[in-house]
């Protein structure tokens, strides 16, 4: 497989038939030392929200679950693999093993835009589309599930997350999703200077009849914060659960910029939680949009020994 961001100008070949199988590598590039733990934490929440909708595409009468299997490099790679609940073992039919084709040609849309000249060519298996000497083949299941993919709010809405949740991090140098643990160079990947694409990327509307917005008071334990720029998302712990949260008291912010208060990472807030819910038409739940926490209130720090 060609690198072909160190190759020069050209992609190259990307046969995201490779993709096949119950798993996937996650693979985070950069200075591997230094990628802040929380980055990585919140950026696998928010891929694996966009998993669980992408399946909820394919195959709406299956539940999946989905487990970090092994970390490698640096820990900063991550295989996830997808099992099926209940009876039936692992996925076995045509359809179900393109779906990590499918993520990945959801990963590349952002920088792989139509452009003047491109051919595709549609064949019984699969999908070739030819830009010049770039070419990406796709398995044909997993082409033909595309639009829908490309469409849905949930998954479009995870995947911008995650992408601005390691953008957060200048230690993060490129992103990519692979086959192996141990494969040199991934399959896919994606440069930091084009994370801007998809943390731009417009989402889809999602119908208001299926969305409501929940306010909980709760125990938030800060884990990196942003003193210098209030606006940008803080990182906590909520219920053991890593979350990124905008600030919106004023009054709380007034008082950190005029150094009225500390706080620092591993201390405990009093807060006023809001975030939006959509309902899972797969599960029949409404479930947490980790897009949209936002603090409304601090009521003040929590004593440690208090609990």
């Amino acid at each position: 497989m060609i690198d072909w961001r160190e190759a020069g100008e050209h992609m190259g070949t990307i046969d995201l038939r490779k993709l096949e199988g119950d798993e996937i590598v996650i693979h985070y590039g950069g200075s591997l030392s230094s990628v802040d733990a929380y980055t990585f934490a919140n950026s696998l929440l928010a891929l694996s929200d966009a998993i669980r909708s992408l399946n909820s595409l394919v195959d709406p009468g299956q539940v999946i679950e989905i487990r970090l299997e092994a970390v490698g490099q640096g820990s900063f790679r991550a295989r996830i693999k997808r099992f099926k609940k209940g009876l039936g073992g692992f996925f076995s039919r045509a359809p179900e093993n393109a779906f990590w084709a499918l993520f990945g040609a959801l990963v590349l849309q952002p920088i792989t835009p139509p452009k003047e000249g491109t051919v595709t060519t549609v064949l019984d298996d699969r999908v070739e589309i030819r830009t010049g000497d770039d070419l990406i083949i796709i398995p044909r299941s997993a082409y033909n599930n595309l639009p829908a993919a490309k469409a849905s709010p949930e998954v479009q809405r995870n995947i911008k997350k995650a992408f601005e949740v390691i953008e957060s991090d200048d230690a993060i140098t490129n992103f990519g999703v692979t086959q192996k643990i141990d494969d040199a160079v991934p399959l896919v990947q994606i440069p930091r200077e084009d994370f801007t694409k998809y943390t731009a990327a417009e989402i889809p509307t999602i119908n208001p009849e299926k969305q409501r917005i929940r306010y909980e008071r709760g125990r938030l334990v800060v884990n990196k914060l942003w003193l210098r720029n209030v606006d940008r998302k803080w990182s906590f712990e909520w219920n053991g659960v890593p979350i990124s949260a905008t600030v919106k008291d004023n009054d709380f912010t007034y008082l950190i910029k005029k150094r009225k208060v500390s706080i620092l990472s591993g201390d405990a807030l009093d807060v006023e939680l809001s975030f939006v819910q959509n309902y899972d038409e797969n599960l029949s739940v409404y479930v947490n949009d980790h897009y949209t926490y936002v603090v409304e209130k601090v009521f003040g720090k929590i004593d440690q020994d208090s609990g």
